[in-house]
Order: structure tokens, then sequence, then C-alpha cells
């Protein structure tokens, strides 16, 4: 196997002289049976860059237990409290800003300067988490001689399995709700990426949340967490697959699955500069290889402005930098593993078979990292536009009339965001009321998230909502008090 050039070969090798304990209830400590794992460079699958040790299923008692004990003891926390562990874990995120983005790059093979982004994401989740607890309360209501109080209160302790692709973000989007509803929670950790979910932990710590665990793992552990009955609440970010298989065995525990997607992006008509649509689109689609569960994967233009869209798209694919995650100007490195390039290779090779063309890319990088990659000729029914690749490959294509468009974003199983531009007004309110997604995006990408705002899916893409206005209400419940005024 070939290496993979860099040239900060010493900034991302530096290795842990001893593997990370896992953290349980707010405490650093490790079974004597606990199996170590180890976790590499993507951009070179040789160079270590740390090791942790894991759980296992002699352990899950012992998690039961903290995670009870670490809700019995924050519930009775007050929102002015849990607002302030938020505000002070999004200050200890920003003084720690640089070395986290480091850390996600080296474990997930991530461009720096996407990772940079993320930890800029993860500090303003946090305070906005922490303004919204500021503003929780339990209004009153009047009516014939009674008064009604509705007030909120956390489900219990949360169990929340998190995947490699943002291994900052997606843990602090479950884990800044269960603090701001005063429930405990446990993490665990995509097994290729757990260190910075490790770091996130004990900063939390470090902010006064003494009611998290952190727990690297197998996912036979992870399913036993996820049926047992001392979690109220079990969140879940990965594979449609492995997502509803979790909550069919999740018993009556409240469940909230961010699944995957084949976000398709529709450009009607030029209604910013073509070279701006494309490179916005280009990024939507190739970012991190494509490893987002938003990334464009169908790019359906009207037909009308196809001969100025394509070769704009292909330049602003071909303007991409491949290569070294470590340098400030890469917008694509490696894959997360070289299982996952080879099957990006066979996506690829089965599309051809059934009768698709190579546009632009269709083959490696290097041994570790993928070529953007641009099909056309490519049918509804073949797994690079019905299934999600999570891989970086577009599938372009054309349409006639708009409500074409929408029936085409509609016919698949999936249902997370899509985007659309436009000039049209009428257009972009057809497109919200008709398009079958959890999220439209207008004039950008899909793969746009607002943190703030509601985010999830339907269908297959999965069920509940994340995010600042939504977070809080799925980590907790209401309840209704009624007195007589006399």
């Amino acid at each position: 196997m070939s290496v993979h050039p860099t040239s900060s070969s010493t900034e991302a090798s530096l290795p842990i002289a001893n593997a990370q304990p896992f953290i349980l209830q707010g405490s650093e400590r490790f079974g004597v049976t606990g199996n170590i794992q180890p976790v590499y460079y993507p951009a070179d699958q040789s160079t270590q860059i740390g090791a942790c040790h894991c759980a296992e299923a002699l352990h899950v008692e012992l998690i039961e237990r903290a995670a009870e004990q670490g809700f019995q003891s924050f519930r009775k926390s007050k929102p002015a409290q849990r607002a302030d562990i938020l505000w002070k874990l999004a200050n200890l995120l920003e003084a720690h800003q640089e070395q986290l983005a480091v850390l996600i790059t080296r474990e997930s093979g991530k461009p720096i300067k996407l990772s940079r982004n993320e930890t800029e994401r993860a500090i303003q989740i946090c305070r906005g988490y922490a303004a919204e607890t500021e503003r929780l309360n339990h209004p009153l209501y009047q009516m014939d001689g009674r008064e009604g109080r509705i007030g909120r209160f956390p489900l219990g302790p949360v169990v929340a399995i998190t995947p490699y692709n943002f291994p900052l973000n997606l843990v602090v989007h479950k884990l800044a709700p269960a603090i701001a509803a005063g429930c405990s929670i446990t993490v665990k950790p995509a097994p290729k990426t757990p260190l910075t979910a490790l770091f996130l932990g004990r900063l939390a710590i470090e902010a006064g949340y003494d009611a998290i665990s952190v727990i690297p793992t197998s996912n036979e552990v992870a399913e036993a967490l996820a049926k047992s009955d001392a979690f109220a609440k079990l969140s879940f970010t990965g594979s449609a697959a492995v997502g509803w298989h979790l909550k069919s065995v999740a018993g009556k525990k409240s469940v909230t699955l961010e699944l995957g997607g084949n976000a398709a992006l529709i450009v009607e008509d030029l209604s910013e500069p073509v070279e701006e649509i494309a490179r916005r689109a280009a990024f939507g689609a190739f970012a991190f290889s494509g490893q987002i569960c938003i990334s464009v994967q169908r790019l359906l233009m009207n037909e009308r402005i196809k001969d100025a869209f394509l070769p704009a798209f292909v330049t602003a694919t071909r303007a991409l930098k491949v290569g070294d995650p470590m340098k400030p100007e890469t917008d694509m490195g490696p894959m997360i593993s070289i299982d996952d390039l080879q099957r990006t290779r066979l996506l690829i090779k089965d599309a051809l078979k059934g009768g698709a063309n190579v546009v632009y890319g269709g083959n490696t990088y290097n041994a570790l990292t993928m070529n953007p990659t641009i099909l056309d000729r490519t049918t509804t029914d073949m797994p690079v536009n019905a299934e999600e690749v999570f891989a970086p490959i577009v599938t372009v294509a054309t349409y006639g009339s708009f409500e074409e468009a929408l029936a085409l974003v509609n016919q698949s199983k999936y249902g997370l965001q899509a985007g659309v531009y436009t000039s049209d007004f009428t257009q972009a309110e057809q497109a919200y009321h008709t398009l079958d997604v959890g999220g439209v995006i207008i004039n950008d990408i899909p793969t746009y998230r607002a943190d703030l705002l509601p985010y999830g899916g339907i269908k297959d893409s999965g069920t509940g909502r994340e995010g600042v206005l939504a977070g809080i209400d799925e980590y907790s419940y209401m309840k209704t008090l009624v007195r007589k005024t006399f």
C-alpha cells in the first residue's frame, strides 16, 4: 500500500504513550480486562495517533448504574445552572479550538479547514443551547377558576451513538440538549474517532457536568445499551440499516434517529452567477469526500441551462484541491478506510456496467483517496442514485418541468434535505410544500445545516429532530399542573 504524502507528517503522527481511559459518570477509569482500541491517521492508515480503553460486556451494568446515578443527581439542577455549564463548555471549546481541529483531522482525515469550521460550529451550538436554557419557563394559564402551568422535565438517562464524520459536532448536538434538559448522557463514539469525544467529555466535566460517560466500545455492547431499560432515551446518528434496527430493539424508550440520505440539488435557473452555483454544488458534493449525510448526491438541472451549468460544475470540481488533509487549501482528503474506498470504486463500476458515463474523475488519487467523480446517463434504480453512497460521487441529470424535478427528488426512499436554486418565489414555495424531506434549502445546497433550527428527516432518513430550537423537546417531556384558585 502506498503512503499518502504529507508535508505535516510530524504534526499528524504525535503518538500518545498511554491509552486513554473511558469516562464513567464524570471520572476516568477503565476495567482491568478492557481491551485497547488503537486510532490511526486515515491519510496513511499506519500512523497511530492514539489509543483508548474500550468497555466490554462485563461493564454494561456499571455503565447503567453510572447513568442512573448521574441522572438522579443532575435532574435536580436548575435551568440557570445548566445554562452556566453550557456557557463554560463553549468557552472551553473556544480555548481548545485549534487543538480540537487538529485532532479531528488526525482521527477522521477531514481537511483541516473543515475541522476548524466544525469546532466553530460546536462553540455556537453550546452557546445557542445556553441561551435557550435561560429562556426556559413554566407558562401560566388562567381558566374557569383554575390555574394551569406547563413545565418541561428531563426524560432520564440518555444513550447517544455517534458516527465518525463529525466526531465533535454530532456529539455536541446530543450532549448540549442533554445538559439543557437535565439528563445524564452516555456517549458511544465511532470506533475510528473516539479521541475527540473523550476530549469533549473531559471539557464537559471541567465545565461542571459530571453526569457524563464516554464509552468507546463494540457494536455489541452499544446494542446492549440501546436495549437497556436503564436508559429513557436513545439518540442515534448513522446508517439507516443500523438506526432502524436499534429502534426495533429499543423497547419503550424515546428514540431520535438522524440517518442517511441521497440529497438532491435542483438547479432550475441561474438565480446567481453560474460560477457561484457551480462552486457551491461542487463543495456540497465533494467536501470531506462526500462522507456527509446531506452531501449533494443527485444534481438535477433544467435542460435549458445544462449547456451553461454542467461545464461550470466540471470546472469547479476540477478546481478542488485533493490531497493532504493537514494543508489549509485541501478540499478533499482520504476516505475513512480502505474498505470505503473499495466500496466507492465498486459503486462506480456497477454504474458504468449499467450504462452510466464518467463525466469527470472515476479513479483514485492514491491508495486511500478518491478523486471527485461526476456520472451521467444513470438510472433512478442504480445504487448511485437510489442508495446513500457516502462517497465523492454525484450523478447529473436534466429535466423538463419543475414539477418533474420535484417528482424525481421524491422518488427516493430517503427524505433528509434538498436544495433548490430558483429566482421564482412561487417555485420556492412549491418546493417547500411538495418535497418530502425534513429541510428545503432555497438558493443553496442541501449540505447546509442551520444548527439553530430543527434538523432531521422523514421516511428512511429518520425520526425526531435535533437543533437548538428542537433538541430540548427531544430530551424532555411536558407535565401539566392544574390547581384551583381561591
